[in-house]
């Protein structure tokens, strides 16, 4: 078990101590034991859409989190295959998102071998193109 500590706005904690007033939890650490276990099933179960996915890694590359935003991304490549039809347009995307956190991560070759895999399922995609060609420079 992990042990949390945080500095909690007055507003908020007002609150928290009104719910624990009314009876709705025992304790603070009760509450804010559910409110985690509700945030992490809410993005978990958010976590499992492609497009979500892709939003969930913008955000954390605008946050300075690379590392982060390359595991959404990579789940959302994934998870791709799986759905009914193939959304082109946001494989695209995934694609240029994943280059741009590698090329943060310097992580150039791989950029340029995920560029290649993806001409092979986008054959005549100018964008792609663009990409792998200022990667061989």
């Amino acid at each position: 078990m992990a042990k949390v500590t945080a500095e909690i706005p007055g507003d908020l904690s007002r609150q928290i101590d009104r719910m624990i007033r009314d009876g709705w939890f025992p304790d603070q650490e009760a509450l804010i034991r559910e409110a985690l276990s509700h945030f992490v099933d809410a993005k978990s179960f958010l976590g499992d859409s492609p497009r979500m996915l892709h939003r969930f890694a913008a955000d954390a590359l605008n946050d300075s989190k690379p590392e982060v935003a390359l595991k959404f991304v990579n789940r959302a490549l994934s998870l791709l295959p799986t759905q009914t039809m193939t959304d082109f347009h946001l494989y695209q995307s995934l694609v240029e998102l994943r280059v741009q956190i590698l090329l943060v991560l310097d992580r150039n070759d791989e950029a340029l071998t995920g560029l290649e895999e993806a001409r092979e399922l986008l054959p005549n995609n100018p964008t792609i193109a663009k990409w792998i060609a200022r990667l061989k420079k």
